[in-house]
């Protein structure tokens, strides 16, 4: 009598078959936009499809909520995600790099910048996807009704402001992988972390 567990091969393959995607489910997009059109810019978007926020300033970083940077001058980076899709945002001098993960069939409007579509230089290609799951730093003491950010003792200095009101956070994303590499990543939302792994109060 055999020890090890038997394998179900035909189920391995099945499951590693339903992993896989293709340009036919996902749209990659990426470009440049200037410092100066950026609110026009991030208007394009399905911004309802994307809530959640985080804007890295010179000086801090804020995780929000259906909200614009307030300052774009000390705006260093940018993510805008949910499940209808991510963009991310990185300062490079006077303009903005940015890509986009989404759904299939997304279309922007262009403007005084080249667009790239991912799939135009690699029809081809196939990733595997999967999701995982990353607990955020902080803990918030829910006795303290007045306590609005989440502490953590290993960046005590750091202002951990999140848009939920749970003691734990965590975030929830799709990787997309090529060869064993990771190629993109699809930050879908925030919802509270419970112990015992049961997820409640999703965003």
């Amino acid at each position: 009598m055999s020890l090890w567990p038997r394998v179900d091969f035909k189920k391995m393959v099945e499951k590693v078959c339903k992993s896989r995607c293709d340009k036919s489910e996902l749209t990659i997009l990426g470009g440049q936009c200037t410092e100066s059109n950026l609110l026009k810019f991030l208007t394009q978007w399905d911004l309802a499809g994307m809530p959640f926020r985080v804007w890295e300033y010179v000086s801090e970083i804020a995780f929000e909520k259906n909200t614009l940077p307030q300052n774009i001058a000390l705006l260093e980076r940018g993510r805008i995600f949910g499940d209808g899709g991510d963009l991310m945002l990185r300062r490079n001098i006077t303009v903005f790099d940015w890509r986009f993960v989404g759904p299939a069939g997304i279309k922007l409007l262009p403007d005084e910048h080249v667009i790239r579509d991912y799939w135009q230089e690699h029809p081809d290609m196939m990733f595997h996807q999967y999701n995982e799951t990353a607990l955020l730093w902080g803990k918030r003491d829910e006795n303290e009704r007045d306590q609005k950010d989440w502490k953590e003792e290993r960046v005590a200095a750091a202002k951990l402001s999140y848009p939920s009101m749970g003691r734990r956070i965590q975030l929830h994303y799709k990787v997309f992988s090529s060869a064993g590499r990771v190629k993109f990543i699809w930050y879908t939302g925030f919802s509270e972390w419970k112990e015992a792994h049961h997820h409640e109060g999703d965003y």
